[in-house]
């Protein structure tokens, strides 16, 4: 049983991650005053974590400003419960770490954002293709995490403005400073979607496969800017770690279709 640390009015279970994260995290966004897993939610943990083998390491929940603290930190706490119920019973739920702050730690974007849970997870030693550098193998871990800013994507396509690819060559000539490391690129799209469409798996595969294509895009074209193939990987997440569930302009729109590289190093 998770023992819970009583601070300040409010209760915390203690958890592992609070120290140190792990790298790789999964969202899941919930509607106003909602904790219950959806269809959606379960697909979205299907897909991008139990069907790929994964070990879960936390779960944090979230809640917006709405309401009072009191309401806020046991929503958020429903909101945890709920996505470890879902994991119960697996091979290492005995070791997943819960933790649910309310309002606390809110970030400055739509108020949406906000209510969501964060899963943790990495992925197991054993596989060995395919895998996220990180924890590809056991003498690398990941040194930083690179964002590719001012790139532009012809709308609903993997194809790049040919205005924006300085900002590749930044990227290029930004990597090339780490000798011997590994970078695995992951492409998100903004791809907003109706509660109700999302029920529908079938709904989610356009997003999944522009972002694999994207990814795939940054790939190619740091191979032509020296970048060696041997040492990256590429993969999309669709859209399930928007930064803006409802963007309202071009900018969050931008930042929801971003490409982000892992760099990961020998310690």
């Amino acid at each position: 049983m998770k023992k819970l640390l009583f601070l300040s009015g409010l209760f915390f279970s203690i958890s592992s991650f609070s120290q140190q994260k792990p790298d790789l995290k999964l969202e899941l966004f919930f509607d106003v005053n909602k904790y219950e897993l959806t269809k959606a939610h379960r697909m979205q943990i299907d897909s991008a974590i139990i069907s790929r083998g994964l070990t879960i390491t936390g779960i944090r929940g979230f809640a917006d400003s709405t309401g009072n603290a009191s309401y806020n930190i046991d929503l958020s706490q429903k909101r945890a419960k709920a996505v470890f119920r879902y994991f119960d019973g697996q091979a290492n739920s005995d070791s997943i770490s819960i933790e649910f702050v309310g309002e606390q730690h809110t970030a400055g974007k739509d108020i949406s954002y906000n209510r969501r849970v964060d899963i943790y997870f990495k992925e197991n030693m054993s596989k060995e293709e395919n895998t996220p550098l990180e924890n590809s193998i056991d003498t690398l871990a990941v040194t930083e995490k690179y964002e590719i800013s001012n790139i532009y994507f012809i709308p609903d396509k993997a194809i790049i403005d040919p205005a924006t690819f300085f900002a590749v060559d930044d990227a290029a000539k930004y990597l090339k400073r780490f000798s011997g490391c590994k970078f695995e690129i992951v492409g998100h799209v903004n791809y907003a979607m109706l509660p109700s469409a999302m029920k529908n798996p079938k709904n989610l595969e356009p997003a999944q496969r522009l972002s694999e294509e994207r990814a795939k895009a940054i790939y190619d074209l740091l191979i032509d800017r020296g970048i060696p193939a041997e040492s990256m990987t590429h993969k999309g997440v669709g859209n399930s770690q928007m930064v803006f569930k409802n963007p309202k302009n071009d900018e969050e729109k931008r930042k929801n279709m971003r490409v982000e590289i892992l760099i990961a190093c020998k310690k």
